[in-house]
């Protein structure tokens, strides 16, 4: 399990505010207003940007305002608005993702048919290159949870924790996401995850936890 930052998705789990730079701050509520506005071209703007930044800011496309409880990301705005399939169509070629729920546990699929933008439909359907049950992957998320808070026990009042349901429509089935001391490498593999944790002062490749539905093992 060797996998270059740059290659895989980011799950850019920020929530709250104290935890990001004021500079980093403001940027994140100038996408989220975007978003919230319908304002396209600048949404896509500010995510291009990121993107090619140094700091790996490619997450930002499926970030949700900081400090906001309802958890949209801006393809859920875009599904909201009803906005044209090309904007939708921009956006996903940006790295949205299909099957990110928000707090009430709505993709932006459903949030297009409660608001009856029926053009969306077809392009808003998940396209899942790995198939796994709902069951399994719940109980994978937790324990991969579960993990992630034995080596940052305030991991979740800080951050969106990742979904393991988004896995499913990536290839690879893999990404990151900072925590305190270090990054979280998460991958899916059949029925099971791989989770590997690289500390800020691993200077090698540590082997990964094997996660199940059942337990999480120590790498050997």
């Amino acid at each position: 399990m060797i996998y270059e930052l740059g290659r895989i998705a980011q799950w850019d789990g920020h929530i709250r505010r104290e935890y990001v730079h004021s500079d980093e701050e403001a940027k994140r509520d100038e996408l989220a207003d975007a978003a919230l506005a319908g304002n396209w071209p600048r949404v896509l703007s500010i995510v291009t940007l990121a993107a090619k930044s140094q700091t790996l800011n490619r997450g930002w496309i499926n970030a949700v305002r900081l400090g906001g409880h309802r958890r949209y990301a801006p393809l859920h705005q875009a599904a909201w608005h009803g906005a044209p399939a090309d904007t939708v169509e921009a956006l996903l070629s940006c790295g949205a993702w299909r099957t990110l729920r928000n707090s009430d546990g709505k993709r932006p699929l459903d949030i297009a048919h409660e608001r009856g933008h029926y053009h969306l439909t077809r392009i808003l359907q998940p396209e899942i290159k790995h198939h796994v049950p709902g069951e399994v992957l719940a109980d994978l998320q937790r324990n991969l949870h579960a993990l992630i808070s034995r080596y940052d026990r305030d991991a979740p009042t800080y951050l969106r924790l990742p979904a393991v349901e988004v896995l499913t429509e990536l290839d690879p089935p893999a990404y990151w996401i900072r925590v305190c001391g270090g990054i979280f490498i998460i991958e899916l593999r059949g029925f099971e995850l791989n989770a590997q944790a690289v500390g800020k002062m691993d200077y090698g490749t540590p082997p990964p936890y094997r996660i199940t539905v059942d337990n999480i093992y120590k790498p050997e």
